[in-house]
């Protein structure tokens, strides 16, 4: 199989990457580089693992709003499971059917594509999208179609080499796709412990994903300024953690009314506003607990706790365990690798 990527924002011209079938391989290959015009801040990593290829991108154009376009061109059908973690992107065919896609900060979807060209639109001056590139025969090893609402659509597109995206205006990208997305990212092992830790990751994320029903019927009501909105308040919550964040406060932030502001965020995130704060707070405090040498007491302040004696009763009700623990038998590994 052989990728032709064009990127309009790098200074090195056309990227060529040639796997062997399935993107079979007994290795991981990795690759990292930042090749883009002045004024823009860009990192591009690939991971190739068996049967997968992850391409990633992050960009800010500090110097202009206008977006960029990457073209591909690819000589075998695979599929496309893209993750918009920020900015928006445009995904264009170009054959016997044209048809756009398009995705919006944290939604992701899964796209069929044929031996074509096409290309991706990127329409923000910042943006950070994650491409993972598979065959049929992944999905089928890990699991089967019944994610699939319209199997005969499918394999009609199939049949006729067009594209297919899966899910109509795309998926929420929930906090839980954001963890292993993270992970998958900033994973520290090195050797076949990363090997086999991505392909994990990769798996788990594919799994995640496409059982998400929730989400999908949750991204087709919302409207966009609702999504705005959530995404605004998502991103506050995680920047506050340390503040007074109560649902009045939150609901006047986003928009809505108290009662509006409840549903749709359990609708979206899964879960009630207080519960879903709460594991941030306790996610972070983990993370400074465990790297950063803080006590629980310094911990807990910093996550919002004026009462340590608080955070020990919320710690304990969520994992079953006191934050002690995470010191005196290191636990933290086990935490994060079993998400």
């Amino acid at each position: 199989m052989e990728f032709r990527f064009k990127n309009s924002e790098c200074n090195g011209g056309e990227l060529v990457k040639i796997f062997n079938k399935d993107f079979e391989t007994t290795s991981l290959s990795e690759e990292e580089y930042s090749d883009c015009r002045a004024g823009i801040n860009c990192t591009i990593k690939e991971t190739h693992v068996n049967n997968a290829f992850v391409f990633f991108q992050d960009y800010n154009n500090e110097k202009s709003s206008e977006g960029h376009t990457l073209q591909v061109i690819q000589n075998h059908p695979v599929f496309l499971l893209q993750f918009v973690i920020d900015g928006e992107v445009t995904f264009t065919s170009s054959g016997t059917v044209n048809k756009d896609f398009s995705l919006n900060k944290n939604t992701y979807n899964l796209f069929y594509i044929p031996a074509s060209k096409y290309s991706y639109k990127y329409h923000n001056h910042q943006k950070r999208v994650l491409n993972l590139y598979f065959t049929e025969s992944f999905l089928a090893d890990k699991m089967d179609f019944g994610f699939i609402k319209d199997l005969k659509k499918y394999e009609q597109a199939k049949k006729k080499n067009q594209f297919y995206a899966f899910f109509n205006k795309g998926l929420v990208l929930n906090r839980q796709l954001k963890s292993i997305l993270n992970e998958f990212l900033n994973c520290s092992f090195n050797g076949r412990t990363k090997q086999s830790y991505l392909e994990s990751k990769l798996t788990e994320l594919v799994l995640i994903a496409l059982t998400s029903k929730d989400s999908e019927i949750t991204a087709n009501k919302l409207r966009k300024e609702e999504r705005e909105a959530l995404i605004k308040i998502e991103n506050y919550i995680q920047t506050h953690l340390k503040e007074e964040l109560s649902i009045e406060k939150l609901s006047v932030l986003a928009g809505f009314n108290t009662s509006k502001f409840k549903s749709l965020f359990k609708e979206v995130y899964g879960m009630p506003v207080f519960r879903y704060i709460t594991s941030l707070r306790i996610e972070k405090a983990i993370r400074l607990i465990s790297n950063h040498d803080y006590t629980i007491t310094q911990a807990s302040y910093e996550v919002g706790y004026k009462n340590p004696q608080h955070f020990t009763v919320a710690f304990k009700k969520k994992l079953g365990y006191l934050p002690s623990e995470l010191i005196n038998k290191g636990l933290y590994a086990l935490l994060w690798l079993c998400g």
